[in-house]
C-alpha cells in the first residue's frame, strides 16, 4: 500500500474512532432511531440474497446484529471482523449468551483483514463510506469462494430534493432526539457531510466489476436513503 494510501487509511480510521469512541453499548437503540427504524427491514432485504451459506465473512459486523442473525437462520461457520474492541466484546458476549459455536470474531480493521480461506458470502452493513474500498474490494474477492456473493449495505444521500430535506431534517433532529446519549453528538454533526461527500456506491459498483464479479448489481433501499451493491464470483 501506498504511503498515501497508508495516511488515508488511518484518517478514515480515526474518523470512525472518533464517531463511534464510547457508543458500544448504545449502539443497537440509535441505529433504529438513525435509520428511520428500517435498519431491520435494510437487514433483511440483504439476507434475502443469501442462499444456504455455509461460510460467511461479515465485515464490521460491531455488536453482532447482523451476525447474530445470520448465525440463527443458517447452519453456518461465520468470521466477524471489527474494529472496535468496544463492538466486539459486546458481539462476543452475545455470541455466547446464545450458546452458538462455530464463530471467530476477529478484532481488525476490515482493509487489513486478508486469510487463505474463502467464503461463499461475504457481508457488510455501514462500512463503505468509511474505507477504502480500492483496497477493500479487491482483497475481500480473494477470499470469495467461486459462486460466491459479496453484498454491502450502506446509508446513501438521496437523489430527489424532496427526500434530501427529509434525510438533513432527520439528522438535525437526531441530536436532540439522542440528548440523552450524548457520547452521540460527533456523529450527528459528522455524519452527514461524510454521506454527502461519499460515492460508495458507484466505487463498489465499478471496483465489483473491474475485479470480475458477475450481475454486479445496485438496489436502491427507501427512496435510496440506503442501498445495497452486490456482485457475485464466477463459478468457471
Amino acid at each position: 500500500m501506498s504511503d498515501v494510501s497508508t495516511g488515508e487509511q488511518g484518517a478514515r480510521t480515526e474518523l470512525v474512532e472518533e464517531i463511534f469512541h464510547g457508543t458500544g453499548d448504545t449502539y443497537d437503540e440509535v441505529a433504529h432511531l438513525a435509520t428511520f427504524g428500517r435498519d431491520k427491514k435494510w437487514k433483511e432485504e440483504l439476507l434475502s440474497y443469501l442462499d444456504s451459506p455455509k461460510r460467511i465473512l461479515d465485515l464490521a459486523c460491531g455488536t453482532g446484529i447482523l451476525l447474530l442473525e445470520m448465525k440463527r437462520r443458517f447452519e453456518c461457520h461465520i468470521t466477524g471482523v471489527e474494529l472496535r474492541e468496544e463492538y466486539l466484546r459486546i458481539c462476543r458476549e452475545r455470541v455466547s449468551q446464545r450458546g452458538y459455536e462455530d464463530v471467530r470474531l476477529v478484532l481488525s480493521n476490515a482493509e487489513d483483514f486478508l486469510i487463505e480461506e474463502t467464503f461463499d458470502h461475504i457481508t457488510s452493513c455501514y462500512i463503505p463510506k468509511y474505507v477504502n474500498l480500492e483496497v477493500l474490494v479487491p482483497k475481500m474477492i480473494r477470499m470469495l469462494a467461486p459462486g460466491g456473493l459479496f453484498i454491502m449495505q450502506d446509508f446513501a444521500y438521496p437523489n430527489e430534493p424532496w427526500v434530501q430535506d427529509i434525510f438533513d431534517d432527520h439528522f438535525k433532529r437526531m441530536k436532540e432526539r439522542c440528548g440523552h446519549l450524548p457520547d452521540w453528538d460527533d456523529c450527528w454533526e459528522r455524519l452527514p457531510e461524510v454521506l454527502k461527500k461519499s460515492t460508495w456506491i458507484e466505487d463498489t459498483q465499478r471496483l465489483m466489476a473491474q475485479e470480475g464479479l458477475e450481475d454486479v448489481s445496485v438496489v436502491e433501499q427507501s427512496r435510496r436513503m440506503s442501498a445495497l451493491v452486490y456482485g457475485r464470483r464466477p463459478t468457471g
